[in-house]
């Protein structure tokens, strides 16, 4: 965890340390898996890419430039056009086309429309005799993009067979009915039209969906489809597929690199945004799959493999326009590819199911917001050791500006041991009624925190520190390991904000040992998290410790303490309570200690010292302070810096909480 100085040397007791190095230890080192710009190709590790494309090596959202196909741009990008309609019209996904027609979605379809070729065409579909009034064709382009121009044409051979009446029609992907299907709006409406090319030039505007109504009883051909606009797409997203690290692995910083498009960087704009959520697996899926029984209707959680490979599937077919000929339908991509009867719910957390993979799979983290240029690094906090690992990126912008994504870099390591777990108590009583453990909030309270450690083989490097923070922050007071456990002689202590890390010599897989932590800590929230870590050697990640029956000898199988109080509290404590301030170094100035405990936001707390009418004579606090420890000092002048004359003065500390004011007073004396 980088370099460990400046260092307290801490000598306990007399036992020798019964840690040894083995002259085979392995060592863990920092690995880096990185996507974009000297690196994976983004689309190699896409899942989905809705709107977002990889260009020269970075990630943004699409770009029209002036007069360019967005059809076009789309093909060329990998992104092809589906055939049929989606199953959930609010999600994003790949471009589809689909129409009314049941005989022409059979074939081909409208994917005929938007290949680029003006030699494909509807044919002879809506030549027949009957009214081609009502025929209708749909263009979902997956995600919102800026368009101004449509153009549409029949065969260039048939050049009479244009539609002679339409209506056309926009959605901007975000307005749906009660039934979530696109509400459209009316963007032209032609009951004659003589043109043989369709060319309709528009103010530009956000759309997502089109809808092409023909009006006209006439028979007629349609060749081509065409979308033109200019700009970025304002809303876009990836998802990555699921990425092995081929065993479990802790991770380190996230670092990202990104750069604002446009041209209204002056904040004469809100500035467009790249969000970014990961997500961390034992195994190789964040979903639970379920077999549903046809008889009773219950439903059997099975393997991802039981569920797409072993259950009865429903063939689909399409019709080779050349032929005739009925081809099984190999891409399935369009298609819901449902099992017959069988096939039960798949859950997932990304609509918050219940039934998820909790076990095996973390939620998606919070979103990490870009919005500007530059390099951003973080730590990734997500559970580990873990083998599996998947992200996805959100982006926020307008037609003017963007944000692109150069690279993406994770930091890993392997586990540094197959299993590490944790359990805490207080010293005083290491096995509490009912496994609760319950402190006294406010108070210095001394805490064992006992460790069990496993090796899986002896490839795995071990580790030669613990790290444990909380709120506040512990304080270390010895290490013990072996059985029975035995206070370390010599380890070496670096205290820093959140807490502590204690080093001693490496462990690994031949000198295996139970050990004991000893801190003080006071409780000042309800329930506190005592977070702990092992420590490898160099910069390598921690590998964190989870939860468990670490000990015998303790009965609660946790990592959380719980304040006795669960109500706010304040307190004063002096250092002494008689200030002599005549300068022979005693007692010249009072230290003043103030404990807030169990305020869960911060609140405007003022420290006065007042004479014994309660008319403050000075003022000592007037700040925005939360829970926690703080020290304020008293030299025995007034507010003016005037020596006060001798007598009793009260100490207050107050707090104004939005319904009740909490408050604190000791009396201290000033003598000459």
């Amino acid at each position: 965890m980088g370099t460990y100085s400046p260092l307290r040397r801490i000598a306990i007791g007399i036992a020798a340390f019964a840690f040894c190095l083995a002259s085979t230890a392995s060592h863990a080192q920092m690995e880096v898996w990185h996507i974009g710009k000297g690196g994976l190709s983004w689309s190699s590790q896409a899942e989905t890419q809705i709107g977002a494309l990889d260009v020269d090596g970075a990630l943004q959202p699409l770009q029209l430039a002036e007069g360019e196909s967005l059809i076009e741009l789309l093909r060329s990008s990998g992104q092809r056009f589906l055939n049929g309609q989606p199953v959930d019209y609010t999600q994003g996904g790949q471009p589809r086309t689909w129409s009314n027609d049941g005989f022409f979605n059979q074939l081909k379809g409208p994917l005929d429309l938007v290949d680029g070729d003006p030699a494909t065409s509807s044919k002879s579909v809506f030549k027949s005799a009957q009214s081609q009034a009502g025929a209708a064709f749909f263009w979902d382009l997956g995600a919102p993009f800026p368009i101004n121009r449509i153009r549409f044409y029949p065969d260039p051979n048939d050049p009479d067979a244009f539609i002679k009446a339409f209506e056309l029609e926009v959605n901007d992907g975000e307005e749906f009915n009660n039934i979530n299907r696109p509400e459209y709006e009316l963007l032209r409406r032609i009951e004659v039209n003589r043109q043989q090319v369709v060319d309709i030039e528009f103010a530009p505007l956000q759309g997502r969906f089109l809808h092409l109504r023909v009006l006209s009883k006439t028979i007629f051909n349609l060749a081509e489809f065409e979308i033109y606009g200019q700009g970025f797409v304002p809303i876009a997203s990836y998802e990555s597929s699921l990425h092995s690290f081929g065993s479990a692995v802790n991770y380190g910083l996230l670092r990202v690199h990104t750069t604002r498009l446009g041209d209204a960087q002056d904040g004469s704009k809100q500035a467009p945004t790249a969000t970014i959520q990961m997500r961390t697996g034992a195994d190789d899926s964040p979903l639970s799959y379920f077999r549903r029984d046809r008889n009773t209707g219950s439903q059997e959680e099975v393997s991802v493999t039981e569920y797409n490979s072993d259950l009865p599937r429903r063939a689909l077919y399409r019709q080779d326009p050349t032929t005739g000929a009925l081809l099984e339908e190999l891409d399935r991509a369009p298609y819901l590819d449902l099992p017959i009867d069988e096939q039960g719910p798949v859950r997932d957390f990304i609509k918050g199911d219940i039934r998820a993979d909790v076990e095996n799979w973390s939620a998606w983290s919070p979103g990490i917001e870009i919005s500007s240029t530059g390099l951003l690094e973080i730590p990734i906090d997500l559970p580990s050791p873990r083998q599996y690992m998947q992200f996805r990126v959100s982006f926020n912008g307008d037609a003017e500006n963007a944000i692109r994504i150069d690279t993406l870099q994770m930091q890993f390591s392997q586990s540094l041991v197959s299993t590490a777990i944790g359990e805490i108590a207080l010293a005083s009583n290491l096995q509490p009624a009912n496994g609760v453990l319950e402190v006294a909030s406010g108070v210095d309270t001394t805490f064992v925190y006992d460790i069990q450690t496993a090796f899986a083989n002896a490839e795995q490097s071990g580790y030669r520190g613990i790290r444990v923070e909380a709120f506040p922050p512990p304080t270390f007071l010895d290490l013990q390991t072996g059985n029975p456990l035995t206070s370390v002689a010599d380890v070496d202590v670096v205290s820093h904000e959140r807490g502590f890390d204690v080093l001693f010599p490496p462990v690994n897989s031949d000198n295996n040992q139970p050990l004991r932590v000893l801190f003080d800590m006071r409780l000042l929230e309800h329930n506190t998290p005592i977070n702990a870590w092992l420590l490898g050697d160099d910069d390598v990640p921690p590998h964190p410790i989870a939860p468990g029956n670490a000990s015998e000898a303790i009965g609660t199988g946790v990592m959380n303490a719980f304040a006795t109080q669960s109500q706010p509290d304040v307190q004063i404590n002096l250092s002494t309570t008689v200030l002599t301030p005549n300068g022979d170094g005693i007692n010249d100035v009072a230290q003043i200690d103030l404990v807030l405990s169990q305020f869960a936001a911060s609140m405007e707390v003022t420290v006065d010292i007042c004479d014994l009418s309660g008319r403050s004579v000075h003022r000592l606090t007037s700040a925005q302070r939360s829970s926690g420890f703080y020290s304020d000092t008293w030299n025995g002048r007034d507010v003016n810096g005037s020596t006060l004359p001798p007598g009793l003065y009260i100490v207050r500390l107050a707090i104004d909480g939005d319904f009740k004011q909490f408050e604190d007073v000791r009396l201290i004396g000033v003598a000459y």
